[in-house]
């Protein structure tokens, strides 16, 4: 006998003489008859609990004196009698002789109260992923009396954008899968924030798009073209079929309800932000838009901006911890450079005033064990060092556009003297954030891989911009052979880099901006070389 079968043979001998523990039984009790967000709170219970304990789950909207070995009541009881947004939102898990309850003032509250079940248990729900605990909980629905009220009013997430790298360009299904993880978080609003020339606020010409300027080419010859899936040019893909720029602003227009709808349909409020309207620009919003909630002109104060100025496509990490006391609203173009931040900041905004608050490892321990905390968080700090140190010496530098990579072949000025730092720094993030990934234990890992080739994609970053620099110093002295031989150097770095950063693109905007430095970097590289 092959030995190769032989592990699955003893496997089934295994089957055949032990027979595992079955879960427990657990019935879900709702409201009778009920609304479509009671009911989706039911199946997410139903889920987190055959994921964490194997559970044999039943739900039902009938009497909750209904036999059961263990029994979860669910629902929300009248409004608190004291006003404010902390009686609205708030939620609590209580074990009672019945059963244990978990509720909320509205819905919504009583859904968040089901995502706390499910953290307590172990589960960590990001912006673009949730993640089980590695070792399942014992489970028990005694000992629970827990009231949770916010200390943030708004919790907000500003939608859209104005570049290729951001939300602009997200299908609907990326933004349903969006929705439902804010809700996870706590979040309890959307902003979709527009600009007079975006097609989104109505704005029919023959210059109006998402983004100024045309979609972008990535046909030919490019690096990460993976990520594109064999398209020639980068649109939302809601809007890519339009024949006329009049057929592209009906798309839009309906695009923009299907997310109004879909955030409503999570129970968030929807915000719709027109900078700079006037009143009659905003009344046209209000009428294109009856569906939300509210439209205005100027944004609400505190935005937390979790990217760097300019439009720097470097990773980046906030500069300094942001305050989850106040209210607040979330502006990051790529989600999941922050999962980490923005699962603190959502955790936070729930804790007792005097309290620490969730740290980092209270959020990498339970899905990626023990050693990969200290990893991380250097990896994190190496990244932050050298994001502040290209602030302080080129703000410029990543930015596509204007300035441009090229900017680095166009000069016979030597080599800055802070790139070896900032190599020195992106390799020493590869590493620990490797070291992070190598000590994680499975399912967590996607998670650490996302900043470990990041990183790994500045690092090469850097370097191509390096030999972009001596083949212009080359160029200059009339070395036509180091010329050459830099630039090549220079294209391999930057092919590397995208392709690199292609392998874990996980949101539109991600392959906006692969394709962003297509266009800005890579293919000059290789018209450079053609000279």
């Amino acid at each position: 006998m092959s030995p190769r079968f032989l592990v699955p043979l003893l496997c089934l001998c295994g089957t055949a003489l032990t027979t595992r523990a079955a879960g427990p039984e657990i019935i879900i009790v709702t409201k009778p008859a009920p609304a479509e967000l009671d009911r989706f709170a039911a199946d997410e219970l139903k889920r987190i609990l055959e994921t964490l304990f194997e559970a044999r789950v039943s739900v039902t909207d009938a009497d909750a004196d209904v036999e059961a070995p263990h029994r979860i009541l669910l629902g929300h009881p009248n409004p608190d009698e004291t006003p404010g947004f902390q009686s609205r939102d708030l939620h609590y898990l209580k074990s009672t002789p019945r059963g244990l309850v978990l509720g909320g003032t509205t819905p919504l509250a009583t859904l968040w109260a089901v995502y706390e079940f499910g953290h307590r248990g172990g589960m960590r729900y990001l912006p673009t992923a949730d993640f089980p605990p590695l070792e399942s909980p014992d489970f028990s629905l005694d000992g629970f009396d827990i009231t949770l009220r916010p200390l943030a009013e708004r919790r907000a997430w500003r939608l859209l954008g104005t570049s290729p790298a951001s939300q602009v360009a997200w299908a609907l299904a990326d933004y349903e899968a969006l929705f439902t993880q804010l809700v996870k978080m706590k979040f309890n609003k959307v902003e979709l924030i527009m600009r007079p020339y975006q097609v989104f606020a109505g704005t029919v010409a023959p210059d109006s798009g998402i983004w100024k300027g045309d979609p972008l080419d990535v046909s030919g010859d490019i690096a990460g073209r993976a990520v594109f899936n064999g398209k020639k040019t980068f649109d939302h893909p809601a809007l890519a079929a339009a024949a006329t720029p009049e057929e592209r602003g009906e798309l839009a227009v309906a695009f923009i309800k299907e997310l109004i709808s879909a955030a409503k349909k999570r129970g968030l409020n929807v915000a719709v932000e027109l900078a700079g309207a006037d009143e009659g620009q905003l009344t046209a919003l209000g009428d294109l838009y009856p569906e939300a909630d509210f439209v205005t002109s100027a944004p609400e104060s505190p935005i937390l901006a979790f990217a760097p100025s300019g439009g720097s496509l470097m990773p980046h990490q906030a500069e300094s911890e942001v305050n989850a006391k106040e209210s607040y609203a979330v502006d990051t173009p790529l989600v999941a450079d922050h999962n980490h931040q923005i699962w603190r900041l959502a955790r936070n905004a729930f804790a007792d005033q005097d309290a620490a608050g969730d740290r980092l490892a209270d959020l990498i321990l339970p899905i990626c064990g023990e050693g990969v905390v200290e990893p991380f968080h250097n990896g994190i700090a190496a990244l932050t060092e050298a994001a502040a140190l290209i602030a302080k010496e080129d703000p410029a530098f990543g930015v596509t556009g204007k300035a441009g990579f090229m900017r680095f072949y166009r000069s016979a000025d030597p080599v800055p003297a802070w790139i070896a730092k900032a190599k020195e720094l992106y390799g020493k993030a590869v590493g620990e954030f490797y070291r992070a990934n190598t000590r994680a234990r499975d399912g967590a890992r996607p998670l650490l891989l996302r900043q470990a080739k990041r990183a790994t994609f500045a690092l090469h970053w850097v370097s191509a911009a390096e030999a972009a620099r001596h083949a212009g110093i080359a160029k200059a002295d009339g070395d036509e052979d180091a010329r050459l031989e830099q630039l090549e150097l220079a294209v391999e770095a930057m092919h590397n880099a995208l392709a690199i950063y292609a392998e874990v693109a996980d949101e539109p905007g991600d392959a906006g901006a692969i394709a962003l430095m297509n266009e800005d970097a890579y293919r000059p590289l290789l018209h450079a070389l053609e000279e």
